[in-house]
């Protein structure tokens, strides 16, 4: 199985110490590309279960509220709190939700996984 480097103190890289299915959220920016966003979100989910991670895709949580970015965030925000770590797709720099994402997920001190490591 391939090492899984995670982000820790902001700059150094350490190898993930995985618990048995650890749940990890997922992000990356959805707004004004929802129809791309689910592909790339789904991907993300099955890749994610397939090295033993529980994945919270917030393309599938509950949006039984008014439809505003905020309140969307605000679900997004409360999911990805309940996780042991976080997943940034490749796309999550060009997101302004995926950014506050990131920056709570440092702020907790979360194991913070990349889609892709160059």
């Amino acid at each position: 199985m391939t090492q899984i480097w995670v982000e820790q103190n902001y700059t150094t890289m350490k190898p993930l110490k995985k618990t048995n299915m650890q749940k990890i959220y997922i992000s990356g920016k959805i707004t004004g590309m929802v129809d791309e966003a689910r592909i790339l979100f789904d991907k993300a989910e099955i890749k994610l279960k397939e090295m033993g991670f529980h994945p919270i895709n917030p393309m599938n949580l509950p949006d039984n509220h008014d439809k505003k970015w905020t309140s969307y965030l605000k679900v997004c925000i409360k999911a990805m709190c309940d996780c042991d770590s976080i997943y940034m797709l490749e796309n999550w720099r060009m997101s302004k939700g995926a950014g506050l994402e990131y920056f709570l997920a440092k702020k907790l001190n979360m194991d913070i996984i990349y889609e892709s490591q160059k």
